[in-house]
């Protein structure tokens, strides 16, 4: 359960509700300083995080009772202004752990006529990635980017493909049966009606605390690097820089690493619903793909000042990413001041969904060119982890491509370097050779940056490995 600052005094607490006029107070100690207030319910107060926590199991049902009184206020009042839209999804509480996962992915949609237009960068992108043989020549051009990135460890490290499936253990490891099952129900209707699902108070607060507290040692420590760019400059194209493409920094963890047990154990919860939305029956679109393996998880902070990322697609080659996975830890993030929206347009582009990096939210889409996604601005400092899920399909595909594209670049440096040792003759470099290929547009060609379609190189293939 996330939190945001009181501004109106429609509170009530836990011995029963309040007046109108009566102030605001603390539900745990009275206090009126420094309140704030429940973001859920929008109707009681706290004067610390740590009170809360501790008022949260009563407060609990009656938070949940009122958020879908005023859910369905608010509904009933768009749809006589504003064009229908699909019905929220129902909750599907799952006891256990003090978790109450819920989807919310229908609130998020917003008829693309009443958002910004749709950017012509975005169509840009999707008429150069729809030209015949483009992905595998962009591969082509990104193979020697991703060996050099692999050289300097420093800036980006390998993301190891790990295993899912392995146990299909039970979200949070006990609690109904039932309601997970329609919890990972409501994210398979998500998927094939939206493209993507939204799904609030995924792990609780107080489990969603114990992760935060990890990431913010790590970023405290230095620990995290910039994102990485990888673009295909022409000669005469003049470079961007990569801060004004992204501006996050970034960690990979695996989860075995000191410090990293509760990032571990989110991981392996996403890993379990994943699985199962991908394994049950009348599963839709996810049963199109067969998902055993994700990446390590990509730690984000966005420093605020304004840092963003551009519109980009995570997986415009097919790399084998099916699956994007973002869990956030923004503890009382309200966009209107602190701005950080994930916008994502599905396409077509009828609708495009705003999502807040709330505290507790996971979300999923689709990693390829379906949606193209942008960062906007953070004003504040913004936590997110991301995970990849693989197609095993696509991603043995993008490994045999990787291997063929790697095999003729070493063939042709060799020729270069052979083409040398004689006298009088005329050679290509190296370098004209890498950037003879077409270049996608600098803000589009590199997915997730770091984590692009580097699969090229010839350690990620053997190893199975996606190059960063």
């Amino acid at each position: 359960m996330s939190r945001g600052r009181g501004k109106d005094r429609d509170s009530v607490n836990h011995s029963g509700s309040k007046s109108a006029m009566d102030p605001p107070r603390c539900s745990i100690c009275s206090t009126q300083q420094q309140l704030l207030r429940c973001a859920k319910c929008k109707a009681v107060y706290y004067c610390s995080p740590a009170h809360q926590l501790l008022h949260w199991p009563d407060h609990r049902t009656e938070c949940r009772l009122l958020t879908r009184q005023k859910l369905n206020s608010s509904n009933n009042n768009k749809q006589q202004q504003l064009q229908p839209l699909p019905q929220v999804v129902a909750s599907a509480n799952l006891e256990g752990s003090g978790a109450g996962a819920n989807c919310s992915t229908a609130q998020m949609m917003t008829p693309a006529h009443q958002a910004q237009s749709w950017p012509a960068e975005v169509d840009n992108l999707l008429n150069l990635l729809g030209q015949p043989g483009i992905q595998e020549k962009a591969a082509a051009a990104e193979t020697e980017a991703g060996q050099r990135q692999q050289q300097q460890h420093h800036h980006g490290e390998k993301s190891s493909s790990y295993q899912i499936g392995l146990a299909d253990a039970s979200f949070m490891g006990s609690g109904s049966e039932r309601r997970y099952e329609d919890l990972c129900r409501n994210i398979i209707s998500d998927m094939n009606q939206y493209g993507l699902s939204v799904v609030d108070d995924f792990l609780g607060m107080e489990t969603g605390l114990k992760i935060l507290n990890e990431v913010r040692s790590m970023y405290n420590a230095g620990a995290f690097q910039d994102g990485q760019v990888v673009t295909n400059q022409t000669p005469d194209v003049p470079a961007v820089r990569g801060d004004k493409i992204r501006g996050d920094k970034i960690k990979w963890v695996g989860g075995n690493e000191p410090g990293c047990s509760n990032v571990w154990y989110l991981t392996n919860q996403i890993d379990s619903v994943v699985y199962r939305v991908n394994t049950m029956k009348d599963n839709g679109i996810l049963g199109n793909y067969h998902i055993r393996e994700r990446t390590r998880a990509m730690v984000a902070c966005y420093p605020g000042s304004g840092t963003h990322y551009v519109m980009h697609v995570d997986n415009p080659q097919k790399d084998g990413r099916v699956i994007t996975a973002i869990y956030y830890l923004n503890i009382n993030w309200d966009a209107r001041e602190s701005g950080g929206i994930l916008r994502i347009r599905p396409t077509p582009g009828t609708t495009v969904a705003d999502i807040e990096p709330k505290f507790d939210r996971l979300i999923f889409f689709w990693s390829d060119i379906r949606n193209p996604h942008e960062v906007q601005p953070a004003h504040r400092t913004r936590y997110a982890i991301t995970v990849w899920y693989f197609d095993a399909k696509e991603r043995e595909e993008a490994l045999i491509r990787a291997k063929l594209e790697n095999s003729k670049t070493n063939n042709l440096v060799a020729q270069v370097q052979a083409q040398r040792t004689e006298p009088d003759s005329t050679t290509t470099p190296p370098a004209a050779i890498a950037s003879s290929s077409p270049s996608l547009p600098a803000s589009m060609s590199t997915g997730t940056g770091a984590l692009n379609a580097n699969v090229s190189s010839n350690s990620c293939a053997t190893s199975n490995e996606i190059c960063t």
